[in-house]
């Protein structure tokens, strides 16, 4: 059984090869990736059958020509449930949900499709028995998922747990008088190496956890939960000017690449409601319109914190355009259903140290490619993280 699989994956490679160049050549011509997806397919397809007929299972040879030309009609028939619905449902979910490119989308369901082709072609093409059954079954239950995604009350409930931890830990740590930021607490040596490496004007990035014991991404019942923390040093400012200026709605010539627009809805004291018209891109773009409430507090003369709570995100469809119109809240692609963000500032010489520590909630990863896209989905909010940086510092650039 291993040689054979070993086989089957060695001819699915082969396979995958031309599907990946037809897939290419297919996009390049402007050809729809979807249609593109399920014609570079196919012929992966056939030349697959070929390989698994005279390699493959080479110890089971079709007796007539009919009978060959009856497994590649099933081999094509299961294939098409797997490989040609699955593969185009799993692109397409990839594509629209995680914003990959469709190449990268197209190899990703090929991975995780290959073994339920296999088990589908060992028992009901080369060999028929009942096990074809559970195939179709299984292949019938994967293709009738969505793409659909609606914030449940208990993935709001756990959201709710997982910032009130973040929350506890952070007051914490400022009523024992702990180190105030995050890589003041490493050794001394990796203090220096991150010091120099701000004052050089880049950014350090890092993921966060609600609790220092806790590692990793952790996910809520329902959504997923990215947690970064990233800091950068502005030069020749002092603490007074930054906060000054970051109460203040971004203008045009050091606005964020995220941000499209931005105004303080109302002010009370150190507190605000902010606007932001977020745009996400990776692949595809996604904007959002959002609102937060934001509060300032002054520590010391040399510190300070702010918290931006969301208080609504909504999905806007066809941005920009005449059809533009929101997305029902919570009832959406689910990229984005929250995101709190926790700041800090310390006075370092004549310039501030910024420490952002942010919480993202989205929709869950589907259980058959989470182990695939999640590191995607990280780099992304990774990425996102650094521009928030970037942008911080070149508001005070001189």
């Amino acid at each position: 059984m291993m040689l054979r699989f070993v086989r089957f994956s060695a001819a699915g490679l082969a396979g995958f090869a031309i599907q990946i160049a037809v897939l290419a050549a297919l996009v390049g011509w402007g050809v729809h990736y979807i249609a593109a997806t399920i014609m570079a397919t196919e012929a992966a397809i056939i030349a697959n059958f070929f390989w698994h007929d005279r390699w493959t299972w080479r110890d089971r040879p079709a007796q007539t020509a009919m009978e060959r030309w009856s497994r590649l009609a099933r081999f094509n028939a299961l294939t098409g449930v797997t490989s040609i619905a699955g593969s185009v449902l799993m692109t397409a979910m990839l594509v629209e949900w995680m914003t990959l490119p469709a190449i990268a989308a197209n190899a990703i369901s090929v991975i995780a499709l290959g073994a339920l082709n296999f088990a589908g072609a060992s028992t009901l093409v080369f060999r028929a028995g009942a096990a074809a059954i559970a195939v179709l079954i299984a292949s019938s239950a994967f293709a009738s998922n969505t793409l659909e995604a609606t914030l449940q009350p208990r993935t709001i409930r756990d959201f709710g747990k997982y910032v009130a931890a973040v929350e506890a830990r952070s007051s914490q740590q400022l009523a024992k008088n702990e180190p105030f930021l995050e890589f003041e607490r490493y050794p001394a040596a990796e203090q220096a190496r991150i010091l120099a490496l701000l004052k050089r004007g880049e950014v350090h990035v890092e993921r966060a956890a609600a609790a220092r014991a806790e590692a990793g991404e952790i996910t809520v019942d329902g959504g997923s939960i990215n947690h970064w923390r990233g800091t950068v040093y502005v030069p020749k400012v002092t603490l007074d000017q930054l906060l000054k200026v970051l109460q203040e709605p971004q203008s045009d010539k050091h606005k964020q690449e995220d941000v499209l627009s931005s105004r303080v809805v109302s002010r009370d004291g150190d507190s605000q409601k902010v606007y932001l018209r977020l745009r996400r891109t990776k692949f595809v773009t996604v904007v959002y319109d959002t609102e937060y409430d934001v509060d300032y507090k002054r520590l010391a003369p040399d510190r300070a914190l702010s918290n931006s709570i969301s208080t609504k995100i909504v999905e806007i469809e066809n941005a920009g355009t005449p059809r533009e119109r929101a997305l029902p809240e919570g009832n959406d692609h689910g990229y984005m259903w929250r995101l709190n963000s926790y700041w800090r500032y310390k006075q370092l010489g004549d310039g501030v140290l910024v420490q952002i520590e942010s919480v993202t909630l989205s929709r869950d990863l589907p259980a058959i490619v989470g182990p695939l896209i999640r590191p995607i989905v990280n780099s992304t909010a990774r990425e996102s993280m650094t521009r928030t940086l970037q942008s911080v510092r070149a508001r005070f650039a001189h």
